[in-house]
């Protein structure tokens, strides 16, 4: 009996020692579970932060929506897969291009370079369009004002010999494009049309200038201006007009005087007392002793021939 007693405490003491041994196994196992469940832990949290910031960066918004339409039920299983046919394909690019990297990096800094530069050039942009509506604000208003009366003052001349007349400014975005611009009507059922070298005849663009010239005159003070030959291609209708508008500017009182030089002029015109002529002789045929010119007598002659019939 007591041997058989003896032989069971030394099985029970092999068994205690076991389980003994077991459950010291199975205490490690916990540690190392508890261990490496820290671990994942904090591999997580620093996961989630990367993605955090990921996330707040706008450049990154297509993949993020990329990864938003991912499945729950994806596996790891399945992500790894894709993540390895990724780097196979990458593998496979290094292998054809070498440079491949490289060159995409010295790319993408060239492209950032230029963004930033214009960034830059969008901003000195702005700067500039801003003084520009500054100044344009000044200087337009004054500019309108100025055109208005010059457009006042042709539109009168015009209706002076029953014609139509204006002046206005041709704005663009580009202001090396901005004119003047002088519209006439010389005939009745016609519209206001643009002068231009097609439209008009010569005589027509010749009426129109002087008249412009002519509404200038009030803007720009002068002792006197000289309009040189402004009858020649004129035809008479158009001629006799801008002599009679000229003489009514030109004697009034307080104006400039005006010098017409022209190698003839219309019978009929009409004279105010305030103009002189002063005719001018020359000319292969002319005497080489002045003297023996006398004007006043051959003026004489003229006229006894004249009123003699």
């Amino acid at each position: 009996m007591l041997i058989e007693a003896k032989s069971d405490v030394a099985s029970l003491k092999i068994r205690n020692q076991d389980i003994d041994q077991r459950l010291a196994e199975e205490r490690q196992n916990a540690e190392d579970a508890e261990a490496e469940s820290a671990r994942v832990k904090a591999v997580a949290e620093r996961a989630v932060a990367i993605c955090q910031t990921l996330s707040s960066d706008p450049e990154n918004a297509p993949y993020i929506d990329r990864f938003r339409n991912v499945s729950e039920n994806t596996t790891v299983e399945a992500l790894e897969h894709e993540i390895a046919a990724e780097e196979s394909k990458l593998e496979f690019t290094n292998a054809n291009n070498p440079n491949a990297i490289r060159d995409f990096e010295k790319f993408s800094a060239e492209v950032d370079r230029l963004k930033a530069k214009a960034s830059d050039a969008e901003d000195k942009l702005e700067t500039i369009s801003e003084k520009i509506t500054e100044v344009r604000g000044v200087w337009e208003p004054a500019l309108d004002s100025l055109i208005e009366r010059i457009s006042e003052a042709f539109s009168y001349n015009f209706e002076q010999i029953g014609c139509a007349g204006e002046v206005g400014v041709h704005k663009d975005e580009d202001f090396d494009l901005w004119a003047i611009q002088i519209m006439v009507k010389f005939r009745e059922g016609e519209d206001l049309q643009l002068l231009d070298q097609h439209r008009q005849s010569g005589g027509e663009r010749s009426v129109s200038t002087i008249f412009y010239l002519m509404s200038l005159q009030r803007m720009a003070r002068a002792p006197f201006r000289v309009v040189d030959e402004i009858n020649q291609g004129m035809d008479p209708r158009n001629e006799r007009m801008v002599h009679e508008r000229m003489v009514d500017i030109a004697c009034k009182e307080n104006t400039s005087q005006y010098f017409l030089i022209t190698p003839k002029l219309l019978t009929g015109l009409r004279y105010d007392k305030r103009m002189k002529v002063l005719c001018i002789y020359s000319g292969e045929h002319m005497p080489d002793n002045h003297n023996k010119l006398d004007v006043s007598k051959i003026l004489g002659m003229r006229r006894a021939i004249v009123a003699a019939g």
